[in-house]
C-alpha cells in the first residue's frame, strides 16, 4: 500500500510513504524508493526520498 502512494496524486500522501517506507526498511521499500526518486517532479518529495536513502546508505543527498 506505501509502494502505491508513491504515485499518489497528493503530494503529502507521497512524501509521507516515502518517509514510512524508510522508517520500514527493507529490499522492495528501497527499490521503490529507488525508482520514486526518478519518476517524482515535486522537489519536497525527491528530497524526503533522497534523504530517506541517504539514511539506508543508497544515494546522495545532493
Amino acid at each position: 500500500m506505501l509502494i502505491r502512494a508513491l504515485r499518489e496524486a497528493t503530494t503529502l500522501v507521497r512524501g509521507h510513504a516515502a518517509w514510512a517506507l524508510g522508517r520500514i526498511g527493507g529490499e522492495a521499500a528501497r527499490l521503490a524508493l529507488e525508482q520514486a526518486a526518478v519518476a517524482e517532479e515535486d522537489a519536497w518529495v525527491r528530497e524526503e526520498i533522497g534523504a530517506v536513502l541517504v539514511e539506508a546508505g543508497q544515494g546522495s543527498k545532493s
